[in-house]
């Protein structure tokens, strides 16, 4: 499977880490479909990974959260996008689900519809099923769960990305209007603030993921994006850590928790039929809420 489930280390809590972009990892048959050579896919891989979210978050595992963790680099596919090219806005520069084109718009692949159809069959299909499977028992148990997705940003924009504007926050919270209640935003914005980052709202990137078979109909399912600038703590030409990086992650943690994210419960949300309604489910279609997503 191209996905990880970690356990929490504590009593568990209704909260799951999701980190769809920190592996590098290129199966040798997906290597040997991408045209670029070893020196363009190394800087292509250093522009589009979310470096080290995998270990920045990973903290979570010990305040109770179960963390899903993408074993697969984006080039491979893309969790984090609508099934349906005719749905996600990147495919309009070649970065839907299955990449076509770089960052900078070279050609990365060519794939007839077979093959992207039977990538998606083996990889993407499988991966949102199994969020789903993860979040429907805690639910059950607890009667809400809280999605938090982990992304890093570059400090410049990139080529592909929509936003361009080069005055970056240090902390992205992305949200989606069904999912993200307002006071949970309200509170993560300003438990970072407190932490004397620049932070903004569905600025440079916006949304967050939530599974497709709850995704606009069970508010239950609470979600929120959080987004670090890379610079804080990595090198963005190399990847490698920089010493501030422990220094950043406790920043987190001590931020995600004032927030109370982690004790966040959606009381005195009236559920419709439609949030209740646990047998639907099309893996294969449109199953989160990111709009306007460029590379975080």
């Amino acid at each position: 499977m191209p996905f990880l489930v970690l356990e929490p280390r504590t009593s568990a809590v209704p909260v799951v880490g999701h980190v769809p972009h920190a592996s590098t990892a290129i199966p040798i048959g997906v290597r040997e479909e991408i045209l670029l050579d070893d020196e363009a896919l190394a800087l292509e891989l250093v522009r589009l990974t979310d470096w080290h979210t995998d270990d920045l978050f990973e903290w979570l595992r010990d305040r109770g959260a179960t963390m899903f963790v993408n074993q697969l680099s984006r080039l491979v596919f893309d969790p984090e996008r609508f099934a349906d090219d005719a749905q996600e806005p990147m495919a309009a520069v070649g970065q839907g689900a299955i990449y076509t084109r770089t960052t900078s718009g070279e050609l990365l692949r060519e794939l007839t519809a077979e093959q992207r159809a039977r990538r998606m069959a083996e990889l993407f299909v499988p991966y949102q099923a199994a969020l789903s499977e993860l979040v429907g028992p805690i639910l059950a148990r607890a009667g809400r769960c809280t999605l938090i997705d982990c992304h890093s940003f570059a400090t410049l924009p990139l080529p592909s990305e929509t936003d361009q504007d080069p005055d970056r926050p240090d902390i992205c919270i992305g949200t989606d209007p069904f999912h993200t209640p307002a006071a949970l935003a309200d509170g993560l914005e300003r438990a970072f603030r407190a932490e004397g980052w620049r932070v903004r709202r569905d600025s440079p990137f916006s949304g967050c993921l939530v599974p497709l078979d709850r995704y606009r109909r069970d508010r239950r399912v609470a979600s929120v994006m959080i987004e670090v600038r890379r610079g804080l703590y990595c090198d963005e030409s190399t990847g490698k850590r920089l010493p501030a990086f422990a220094g950043v992650r406790a920043a987190i943690e001590r931020a995600v928790a004032a927030s109370r994210l982690l004790d966040w419960a959606p009381l005195g949300v009236e559920l419709a039929a439609g949030d209740r309604d646990d047998s639907a489910r099309d893996v294969g279609g449109s199953r989160r809420g990111r709009e306007d997503e460029g590379s975080g």
